[in-house]
């Protein structure tokens, strides 16, 4: 039995997600990775190609062709994409993308199905149309078949069959018409002979001649098969286009063992360009030959980081905030523990803000952006606290510290789009903030002179500037789908909030190219604005406005830019941060006489004070 077959059988999540797409005039518009919508369909035409062949509707009895539904989409990087990206939406089995939005041409309306199988065996991420245009990466260990390797430690992974592979490389397998499948395959990619494995079914009696490999009866039939399909409505057909939903074979058919469940088994499997396929001969009927896990493997290689959101809960994240109750004078970081308690997280002599989280279904794999004096007490710099392990025994405190930012005269000056030149020797670096799937951090810096937005890889790889008008920039915050950026910015005397997208011309793990187009001001006005934080679910900014000598809490609707205050008082209220869901704010007020944290429902309910002392408590980071 497969891993697939066990993990959705019953699923309580399929269900919800068969039912919502019967009528795909109720889709949302969108999704957002993480504000617990990410099962949603990003683009209706996605809803329509899925629901073609996993609908309730058709699929009875029979595997799953892209899995019960999505969990994870997002914009990445493709070089002829619009700014340079794509929407792209992940399933159990493979990657659904858009490359261009206004294409619906085509049975499948522009969707387009990602090669990943290609790009596992290889190591190579294709960056754009031409197929050596690539980010050259360690080929995945990702099992083809069968349990995670933690679980799995002798299964294949699709670097085992790069020596078997065509991968640009003029490798061809002859022609085997009529023999049966006996080949074997190991971790090491070494090829043995199975005698006892060659089934009848696995005689091969098709040979594609553009890439040299042969296929067995076993695959071939169920690429033909007809059944039950969705096509405005329900009729029998071909079930899938192969050629669409597989690409062409780039492997032979090899046997292989992998512990699946519970057991070890024979697992023979087939290697095409965008998916696998899999024949377990004591499976169920219906379900011995299944799509492998081709989506789940891919994001697993290309975001390890992120851990596994088609099968873990919502992150949790606590709410921080920096004080200085122990210390007199310089902040310090506080992780609020419910009730009255709080728990100091950092013991410097200098100050420590948190600003960013680098979030993932992993707790094991959080990571946290703060600005710190640590190293040095004149500048400000950027520093990544993970992976972080927020409850370890007595609500210990765990973090590896990783310095991203030395321009401080500590080390020689960074490369970036002018290697080697600060034009004061040193400079401030600081709100470093994340992108949603954290693989980039835009920040602040002065390294240049004024105080400008930069972007960089999260290994601070060669930053790039994004702004250059000599305003001063800060809190850049991100849109759900990494396409925007909004941030506060005094260009004329006070401060007002901007959004622009991100254009990339390059990125990858070595750099990333980018510049900021369609630069909006939003709140054109005479007093100041600041403290931008964009929800997760991208409806709304939340920020800090002055009004009459304090500041005070507004939301400004990204869809329509209007802005609503969300309550005035005679305090300073300032400095939101959003929880996951996007219903709560936490906030800092001095409304008893000085700062202290408070949470507050977005429609201007629940006000609850989280911290009570005679110290100053600022600058909360609780999701976003």
């Amino acid at each position: 039995m497969s891993l697939s077959w066990i993990r959705h059988k019953g699923s309580v999540i399929a269900s919800a997600l068969l039912a919502g797409v019967a009528a795909l005039g109720a889709l949302p518009a969108g999704a957002a990775p993480f504000d617990g919508s990410r099962t949603s369909f990003a683009d209706e035409r996605f809803a329509t190609v899925w629901s073609r062949t996993d609908s309730e509707s058709v699929r009875s009895g029979r595997t799953w062709y892209w899995g019960p539904g999505p969990w994870f989409d997002y914009a990445e990087f493709y070089r002829q994409g619009e700014n340079g990206l794509r929407t792209v939406q992940y399933f159990d089995k493979a990657r659904m993308e858009i490359n261009n939005p206004a294409d619906r041409s085509g049975a499948n309306r522009g969707v387009t199905n990602g090669l990943l199988v290609k790009e596992l065996v290889s190591g190579r991420v294709q960056l754009g149309n031409d197929p050596f245009d690539t980010d050259q990466r360690t080929a995945a260990d990702v099992p083809v078949a069968g349990n995670p390797r933690g679980d799995n430690p002798g299964g294949p992974g699709y670097s085992s069959f790069a020596g078997v592979a065509t991968l640009d490389n003029g490798y061809r397998d002859p022609q085997r018409l009529g023999q049966r499948v006996e080949a074997a395959i190991d971790r090491g990619g070494n090829i043995s002979v199975r005698p006892d494995l060659a089934l009848p079914e696995t005689e091969i009696v098709q040979f594609n001649s553009v890439t040299g490999h042969n296929i067995p009866r076993v695959f071939w039939e169920f690429l033909g098969q007809q059944g039950p399909i969705l096509d405005g409505r329900v009729t029998n057909g071909p079930v899938v286009d192969w050629l669409f939903a597989m690409g062409l074979p780039i492997t032979d058919a090899y046997w292989t063992r992998a512990r699946v469940g519970a057991s070890e088994q024979d697992v023979l499997v087939q290697l095409f360009e965008r998916r696998v396929l899999t024949y377990v001969p004591s499976n169920p009927a219906g379900y011995k030959v299944e799509m492998g896990n081709v989506g789940q493997h891919y994001f697993q290689w290309r975001y390890a980081h992120l851990g596994t959101p088609w099968a873990s809960p919502e992150p949790q994240l606590p709410l921080l905030y920096a004080s200085n109750v122990d210390t007199g004078r310089h902040w310090e970081l506080y992780r609020y523990d419910g009730g009255p308690g709080a728990s100091r997280l950092t013991f410097n002599n200098e100050e420590t803000v948190a600003f960013s989280w680098r979030r993932s279904w992993d707790p094991g794999q959080l990571a946290l952006l703060v600005d710190s004096r640590r190293s040095n007490a004149q500048f400000r710099q950027i520093y990544e606290f993970g992976p972080v392990t927020l409850y370890d025994g007595d609500k210990a405190w765990n973090a590896q510290i990783r310095r991203l930012s030395y321009t401080d005269g500590t080390q020689p000056p960074p490369n970036g789009p002018y290697p080697g030149y600060l034009p004061n020797n040193v400079a401030n670096e600081y709100n470093a903030s994340y992108s949603p799937d954290g693989t980039k951090i835009v920040f602040v810096s002065d390294r240049m002179g004024g105080q400008e937005l930069f972007i960089a890889t999260s290994a601070f790889n060669g930053p790039t500037q994004l702004t250059s008008g000599g305003c001063v920039n800060e809190t850049p915050t991100w849109s759900p789908d990494g396409r925007r950026l909004y941030w506060a910015s005094n260009c004329d005397g006070d401060f007002e909030l901007y959004r622009a997208d991100v254009a990339y011309d390059y990125d990858s793990q070595y750099g990333v190219s980018a510049r900021l187009v369609g630069v909006t001001n939003l709140t054109n006005n005479t007093t100041d604005d600041r403290f931008a934080r964009v929800s997760p679910d991208g409806k709304y900014v939340a920020y800090s406005t002055f009004i009459d000598g304090t500041w005070d809490l507004s939301l400004l609707d990204t869809r329509t830019n209007v802005a609503t205050v969300l309550f005035v008082t005679r305090s300073n209220d300032d400095a939101p941060s959003w929880s996951a869901d996007s219903r709560s704010l936490a906030f800092a007020s001095d409304r008893d006489g000085d700062y202290e944290i408070y949470t507050i429902g977005t429609n201007g309910a629940n006000l609850t004070q989280i911290t009570n002392n005679a110290a100053q408590d600022r600058w909360p980071l609780w999701a976003q």
